[in-house]
C-alpha cells in the first residue's frame, strides 16, 4: 500500500470508521482519541463560528449535525481556518435537512461566516474613511465589505425569533470599521445595486447615479440624487466605501 493510500485509508477511518475492518484492542484505543481530537477540534472551530445557529439546537441535534459534516463533507482545504466556509458551502450544496432544522439554516450559516470572513480579510489597498464634507471625485466599495442578499431577516434571528417562512428578499451591507469591528445595515434594494455596482468599479457621483438610472429608469435623476447624496457620505464616513486617490 502506498503512502497516499495509507494516508487516505486514516482519515477515512478517522471520519466514519468502518465496522467491518478490524483493530486490536491496542490499534483502536489510539484511533479513538485521534477521532475523539480531530471531531473535538472541528466541533469547536464550528461552534465558535455559528454562536446564533449553534444557540437553536439541542446539544444533541448540534452534535448529530456537526458529526455528519465531518464525515459527509470532503473538504477542499487543510487548514482550521477554512472550516467555517467549508461548512457553509456544506449546509448549502450537500446536506439533507433534518426535521430538526430552521429553515433559514443555510442563510443564517452563511450570514455568520460572512462576519467572521470579514474580520480577518486582508485588504490589498489603503482603506481610508472619507471625513471632508464635499465627495470625493471617485469612489468604490471598501475591500473590507460584503453585500448579501437572504429570504430571512437573519439580522433578527435567535432563540426567541425564528421565522417560519418569509417572502421577501432582505438585502445587507457588511463591513469593518476603522476599530477593526464588522457592522452591518439593513439596506433597501436600491441601496443594494449602488453597491453592487461600486464593487466592480470606480464610480463618481453622477456616473453612479447614471448607472443606476439605467437599470432603476422609475427613479428620477433628482430622486436619486437626493437620496444618494447622503448614504455616499455615510457610507464614506464609516469606511464601507472608500476614496479612490489618483496616482
Amino acid at each position: 500500500m502506498t503512502l497516499q493510500m495509507q494516508l487516505q485509508s486514516f482519515a477515512c477511518s478517522i471520519r466514519e470508521p468502518q465496522e467491518s475492518v478490524a483493530e486490536s484492542a491496542d490499534t483502536k484505543r489510539r484511533m479513538d482519541i485521534y477521532r475523539s481530537l480531530f471531531f473535538n477540534n472541528v466541533a469547536g472551530f464550528i461552534k465558535n463560528g455559528f454562536p446564533v445557529l449553534y444557540s437553536l439546537y439541542s446539544e444533541g441535534d448540534w452534535e448529530t449535525l456537526v458529526r455528519r459534516f465531518f464525515t459527509e463533507h470532503q473538504c477542499s482545504s487543510p487548514y482550521f481556518i477554512h472550516i467555517s466556509k467549508e461548512f457553509v458551502e456544506y449546509l448549502s450544496n450537500e446536506y439533507e435537512p433534518a426535521s430538526t432544522d430552521p429553515p433559514f439554516m443555510a442563510e443564517l450559516a452563511h450570514y455568520e461566516w460572512l462576519e467572521l470572513a470579514l474580520s480577518v480579510r486582508d485588504a490589498q489597498q489603503p482603506v481610508d474613511k472619507w471625513l471632508q464634507e464635499t465627495l470625493p471625485e471617485r469612489f468604490a466599495a471598501s475591500p473590507l465589505s460584503e453585500l448579501a442578499a437572504y429570504h430571512y431577516p437573519v439580522h433578527q434571528i435567535s432563540a426567541e425569533f425564528q421565522p417560519e417562512s418569509s417572502d421577501t428578499l432582505y438585502y445587507y451591507l457588511l463591513y469593518r470599521d476603522g476599530q477593526h469591528q464588522v457592522q452591518f445595515q439593513h439596506i433597501t434594494a436600491l441601496s443594494a445595486l449602488a453597491i453592487q455596482l461600486l464593487g466592480s468599479q470606480p464610480y463618481s457621483v453622477d456616473s453612479l447615479i447614471a448607472a443606476i438610472h439605467e437599470q432603476a429608469p422609475q427613479f428620477a435623476i433628482e430622486t436619486l440624487h437626493q437620496g444618494l447624496t447622503p448614504l455616499l457620505t455615510q457610507w464614506l464616513s464609516c469606511g464601507a466605501v472608500i476614496p479612490i486617490v489618483p496616482d
